[in-house]
């Protein structure tokens, strides 16, 4: 068994921590690891990773309308800009993600069917499930 994250300080990778809460998101209950979740960084990590969750529904219309993308924009910075509507609710909704958010946005839409995934985006989910792995003492491949 890995070491006991209830009193682990923050030294899991958060950007693995954050993939793994979007993708996977009862490996870390927060009852499981609360020790986890007093650090401040990883609640927040948390936060982004319900708030992508949440994107990643209304976009696949999980028990309510689908949302339909009506714009992406990908700044000089790196983010993305992603703007969806659902149209029976005239709801229009905007969003800044960040590269890892948007990748892993991407990832998790593949995986329930909905649209492509590019190698670079994969490529990013796994290298941070990856130093997740590392950094909680699991056997993971290189």
């Amino acid at each position: 068994m890995p070491r006991n994250l209830q009193s682990a300080s923050c030294d899991v990778d958060l950007d693995g921590l954050f993939c793994a809460l979007v993708l996977a998101p009862a490996s870390f209950s927060r009852n499981r690891f609360f020790g986890l979740f007093e650090v401040p960084a990883a609640r927040r990590v948390r936060r982004r990773a319900a708030r992508i969750r949440g994107v990643i529904r209304q976009l696949l219309g999980q028990g309510r309308s689908r949302a339909e993308v009506i714009g992406e924009q990908v700044l000089a910075d790196g983010r993305v800009i992603l703007r969806f509507r659902v149209e029976e609710l005239a709801f229009v909704r905007t969003v800044a993600l960040s590269p890892l958010e948007a990748a892993t946005l991407r990832f998790a839409l593949h995986r329930a069917g909905s649209g492509a995934l590019e190698d670079g985006d994969r490529h990013t989910v796994e290298q941070a499930l990856r130093r997740l792995g590392r950094g909680l003492e699991l056997d993971v491949a290189p």
